[in-house]
């Protein structure tokens, strides 16, 4: 009875060292793949380090490229300096529009230097002699229903837009006349001889040739500048202007 007993827990001391190696080689297996493999995030972290496809903010101090720098140096060359005559619409507070004979539209700006007159449509009288000085509200009011009026600019600024007093009536005359040059207003003049005075204005496409009193001199005809064309209208020279429907087409020196 007692060596059955004895072999009885003998048996049972084998078991329990059997069931704690099992155990143990377990608890090893379990612990090397924990270890083994990498976390979800870290392998999401190198995978985007390796192939560089971590999105980058614009920095705000980055120098503009050179083709911007372009595009606005193109821009600013786009100011423009000269006379049109035509129809001012309004296109926003401070910019307009002048539209020609051609339907050509030539944008630009107002400033607080703009000298703005006006004959009957933008402010004053019709039937007045002079054109009268207008606010930048009056001319924003009338250019919303489009006023007939002659606008010189200079780098895109209107340094002048005087309504056209012709423009009240549609009754354009149509003509050829010589006499003496006078200067009325920024692109509009007169001119006079024993048979009566007879008023126009300029245009982008008005021909000014000069032979030495407009510009230029007597061994060349030259293209003048509308600017060299109001100084000298201010001397009071002869010339001979041909009209269209109120719009000088040439204007040419008379030295006879």
């Amino acid at each position: 009875m007692l060596r059955s007993h004895r072999k009885t827990a003998v048996t049972a001391a084998a078991l329990m060292a059997t069931t704690t190696l099992l155990t143990a080689c377990q608890n090893g297996d379990s612990e090397d793949k924990n270890t083994n493999p990498p976390s979800t995030s870290a392998s999401a972290s190198v995978t985007k380090e390796a192939s560089g496809s971590g999105d980058k903010a614009p920095d705000a101090d980055e120098t503009p490229s050179e083709s911007e720098s372009a595009t606005e140096s193109k821009s600013d060359s786009k100011k423009v300096t000269g006379t049109w005559f035509g129809t001012v619409s309004y296109l926003a507070p401070g910019k307009y529009t002048v539209t020609d004979l051609k339907d050509t539209k030539q944008q630009f700006f107002t400033s607080t230097d703009t000298d703005i007159q006006g004959a009957g449509k933008i402010c004053g009288d019709a039937a007045g002699q002079a054109a009268t000085p207008c606010s930048e509200d009056e001319l924003a009011a009338a250019a919303k229903d489009g006023v007939s009026a002659t606008v010189k600019l200079k780098n895109g600024i209107a340094v002048s837009v005087v309504e056209d007093h012709s423009g009240n009536n549609d009754d354009k005359t149509s003509g050829l006349w010589s006499g003496k040059l006078a200067y009325l207003a920024p692109g509009k003049y007169s001119v006079a001889s024993d048979k009566g005075e007879q008023a126009f204005l300029t245009s982008t496409e008005t021909a000014i040739n000069g032979a030495g009193l407009i510009c230029g001199d007597r061994e060349q005809i030259k293209q003048c500048s509308e600017d060299e064309l109001e100084a000298a209208a201010k001397k009071s020279i002869d010339v001979v202007v041909r009209v269209d429907r109120g719009i000088a087409v040439t204007i040419d020196e008379n030295h006879n």
